[in-house]
């Protein structure tokens, strides 16, 4: 009974604050920011989590689970939909081998950071730190254009070459941080065991694309026939949560499984529009659920989270920054971008929550609720800093 309870009241919150939350109401520039960002609702979750009302408690938390699942397999499928090769190729091929290096080369640097930081400062088994290090890592080398939508109309005509790129990293920079985030499927903590993993590395891999693919076959046996818009509704709900609950019950990403599947479908259905266009229609009511059930999982019960939520926010800065910087000098085609392109990179979106949510649903510990706490707080702390420094980047830029 209280599941139920609990699924309607955050479900009622979601679709009544959508009304209000997006919409451009004159207000300061700082609470502009936290408000268009959607931050309050995630101070919602943490409002009825177990540190407060505790509506949504431990075991409510586990009966609302296959929710959780059904929102990171829509988000993966959202997120697999933007890689459609036809339109990719419109761009330039540098566009897309820079933003495989930058989100990859930030990957890279913060991963040694934290993987280096706990070691040396936290007593825990080797197998957890890999995971925490590849979730942290992964997470950060994610970015989100919500800084751009704050710029102002005469800067992006006056940078709109540049606003051009940073706009096409921030979209597809996430791919590589998603797929090595998958590693922490294979390198499992709860087993126990320190060992190597990449014995059954690839056997993973592969179960794991035989398996979307499979999904796909199925999933294009509904769509094979013309259906009427309601039936389309249907098939990709049900889809949606088979492919979740699937990859749920065998311990997998329901994110990185639906993932797959979105780029199969939309490089191979005829119908890809439509779906795109069903999915696109509760994409801000999916995000504001994710903030709400991110929330839920933060506690907020030490002064020392804001202290390695500041730790983690400088690594990230810095892997950006890093990142941005070689992207400009290592290919002759983009000296012509200024050497501060990671000022613009610093946002950090809704795919890095998600990747934290399915670390959590997955990994549940003393551990990851600790890691999801400040790594919450330092995805709200990336949020402001990137409207000041990309206004630093155009001032400086081109």
């Amino acid at each position: 009974m209280k599941v139920t309870f609990a699924l309607l009241i955050i479900v009622f919150l979601v679709f009544s604050g959508y009304r209000l939350t997006f919409r451009h109401f004159r207000l300061p520039p700082f609470a502009r920011r936290f408000y268009l960002t959607g931050i309050e609702f995630l101070l919602l979750g943490l409002l009825l989590g177990p540190q407060f009302l505790n509506l949504v408690d431990v075991e409510t938390q586990k009966g609302l689970a296959p929710l959780s699942a059904l929102l990171l397999g829509w988000i993966g499928l959202l997120f697999g939909f933007q890689f459609e090769i036809k339109k990719l190729r419109r761009f330039p091929l540098e566009f897309f081998l820079a933003a495989i290096l930058e989100g990859l080369m930030t990957l890279v640097l913060v991963f040694a950071a934290v993987y280096l930081t706990m070691a040396l400062c936290f007593d825990i088994s080797d197998s957890l730190t890999m995971v925490v290090a590849i979730t942290l890592a992964a997470a950060s080398g994610c970015t989100a254009q919500t800084g751009l939508a704050f710029l102002s109309l005469d800067s992006i005509d006056k940078h709109q070459h540049t606003v051009k790129l940073l706009r096409f990293i921030s979209s597809i920079d996430g791919l590589c941080p998603l797929l090595i985030f998958g590693l922490c499927f294979f390198y499992n903590p709860s087993t126990g065991s320190d060992g190597l993993w990449l014995g059954g590395l690839w056997q993973g891999v592969l179960t794991s694309l035989g398996g979307s693919f499979g999904l796909l076959l199925l999933f294009n046996l509904f769509i094979s026939h013309s259906r009427l818009e309601k039936e389309l509704i249907l098939v990709i709900i049900g889809m949606t949560m088979l492919t979740s609950g699937l990859a749920s019950a065998v311990k997998f990403s329901p994110l990185l499984t639906n993932f797959f599947v979105g780029f199969w479908l939309v490089n191979l259905s005829k119908d890809k529009e439509r779906i795109y266009q069903i999915l696109m229609t509760v994409e801000k009511p999916a995000y504001l659920l994710l903030l709400v059930f991110i929330g839920v999982c933060v506690r907020f019960d030490s002064i020392w989270l804001v202290f390695l939520a500041l730790v983690y926010c400088l690594y990230r800065v810095f892997g950006k920054f890093l990142a941005g910087f070689l992207v400009t000098r290592l290919n002759l085609e983009f000296k012509k971008y200024p050497n501060q392109l990671g000022f613009g990179l610093l946002a950090q979106g809704g795919l890095s929550l998600a990747i934290f949510l399915d670390f959590q649903q997955t990994f549940p510990s003393r551990i990851s609720t600790l890691v999801i706490s400040f790594a919450i707080l330092a995805v709200i702390y990336n949020e402001f800093l990137s409207y000041y420094f990309l206004e630093r980047l155009f001032k400086k830029g081109v």
